[in-house]
């Protein structure tokens, strides 16, 4: 009998030691996955943190990339006459040379295009392929930012234009998803802003074809007397054509720019 109570003892003994071990299991998993999980938590909130202070800096590139082009576009189109790609046109060096204004049939044609058709000009100038290609060196992939681990997925840049008096909006619309681990974001909208004065170049342009494109000789001296002083004007008179060439007289942060156009003489 006393042996048969010393087995139940030791029987008991053991399955208390057996249940020990299993709680002592359970308590270790348990602890583990809350150490891993909270481990987990932690890296997302890190990866989160460190993308949301990329952010900025990415849309800085895109930026300055667009526009160091933009300001290479707009020098170009207002060189060209307020044309990216001018139908009537005098070639002098790299320059396709607008008429702003040539005759028809006998009759006088203002070929100075809207300030509006100028931001289309423009617009097809930065949306073209050789123009999108040299922004994507400037980008290159964003191999800066991947050296930290950061990923940056892009979608197609799309550019649109607001020309005004002595400066150049520019809207971008390019989606952009920026992520690290397990967190990610995105961004599809970027402005920027070229300080030129394409827009007063423009007036004065269009002063000097009201003039010269209905018969009025345009007196530069008189002008530049009456009228606030938006830029130099000086003109060539070469074969049957006069070059006209304006160059702005730029204040603050304004970049200098010109603008270019032929008269065809009578």
């Amino acid at each position: 009998m006393g042996h048969l109570n010393r087995m139940l003892k030791r029987g008991q003994v053991t399955i208390f030691i057996i249940l020990g071990l299993v709680i002592l299991i359970i308590i270790g998993f348990v602890f583990f996955q809350r150490i891993n999980r909270t481990d987990t938590i932690s890296d997302t909130q890190s990866d989160e943190r460190f993308v949301t202070s990329q952010i900025e800096p990415v849309k800085k590139l895109v930026v300055d990339c667009v526009n160091k082009e933009s300001l290479k576009g707009l020098r170009l189109i207002g060189k060209q006459g307020g044309y990216y790609k001018p139908s009537r046109f005098k070639t002098v060096g790299d320059f396709d040379i607008a008429y702003g204004c040539f005759i028809s049939n006998g009759e006088r044609i203002n070929n100075l295009p809207l300030l509006s058709s100028v931001s289309r000009e423009f617009d097809e100038y930065m949306n073209s392929d050789s123009t999108q290609n040299e922004i994507a060196k400037c980008i290159d992939d964003f191999k800066f930012f991947s050296e930290s681990g950061l990923i940056v997925e892009d979608g197609t840049l799309v550019v649109s234009s607001n020309i005004e008096y002595n400066k150049v909006g520019i809207n971008m619309n390019y989606p952009l998803t920026i992520s690290k681990g397990d967190y990610s974001a995105s961004v599809d909208r970027m402005f920027g802003e070229i300080y030129v004065g394409l827009g007063k170049l423009h007036k004065v342009a269009s002063d000097i074809l009201n003039d010269e494109c209905t018969g009025t000789k345009f007196n530069t001296d008189n002008y530049i007397r009456d009228n606030e002083p938006l830029s130099t004007i000086g003109m060539q008179y070469y074969n049957g054509n006069t070059f006209v060439y304006l160059s702005s007289i730029t204040e603050g942060k304004e970049e200098p720019s010109d603008f270019h156009f032929v008269l065809q003489n009578a």
